[in-house]
């Protein structure tokens, strides 16, 4: 009976313990990527909570400027790990900035705010037209459409001619009677 007694409270306490989901690397609001984070550069500001305008700086972890808020008037990341995103002083260009602080490309502007990553990939421009790239800042896909949608189950939707216009909601929308499907290396899909 004794050991009856024990047996039960031992399985008592396995039965009570808790089941956690496997985590993954893609989340709803992110996705996790492999980097080197020793290289990654920080924003640093005089202010205690960096604001649209303020001064900053992004600096190594010897604290030497890197990049300074001369030409940039926003950064939408406080960390820069292989590229950053941030608005131009100068144009209000929405643009992708390498550890150098140079001009890599401009980035797509959707729902006030850059482009999301969808399946590792967001939508880029150049001289009107849209491409991808990754998330190290590195062009998959040179823009060369009109108007694209983002990947989803590895497949895009692009045109290279439509018509945009705002509907009653005042969202913009795009009409092609010309759409096509890529893959993620901009192969077209028959």
């Amino acid at each position: 009976m004794k050991n009856l007694i024990i047996i039960i409270f031992i399985l008592s306490l396995f039965s009570c313990s808790k089941r956690f989901k496997p985590v993954t690397n893609e989340n709803e609001y992110f996705e996790l990527t492999e980097l080197n984070t020793k290289d990654t550069l920080f924003r640093i500001s005089k202010n205690e909570f960096y604001e649209m305008g303020d001064d900053f700086a992004f600096v190594n972890r010897k604290g030497d400027t890197i990049i300074s808020s001369e030409k940039i008037y926003f950064t939408f990341k406080d960390t820069i790990t292989t590229f950053g995103i941030v608005l131009e002083k100068e144009t209000y260009d929405l643009i992708g900035i390498n550890r150098k602080g140079e001009r890599i490309f401009e980035v797509y502007m959707y729902d006030n705010g850059p482009d999301y990553i969808s399946e590792g990939l967001f939508r880029i421009k150049k001289n009107g037209k849209i491409g991808f790239a990754n998330e190290k800042g590195e062009i998959i896909i040179k823009p060369q459409f009109e108007c694209a949608s983002n990947f989803e189950n590895g497949i895009a939707s692009v045109t290279y001619d439509c018509y945009l216009y705002y509907n009653l909601d005042e969202h913009l929308r795009s009409e092609s009677e010309s759409w096509f499907e890529i893959d993620k290396t901009g192969k077209r899909i028959e």
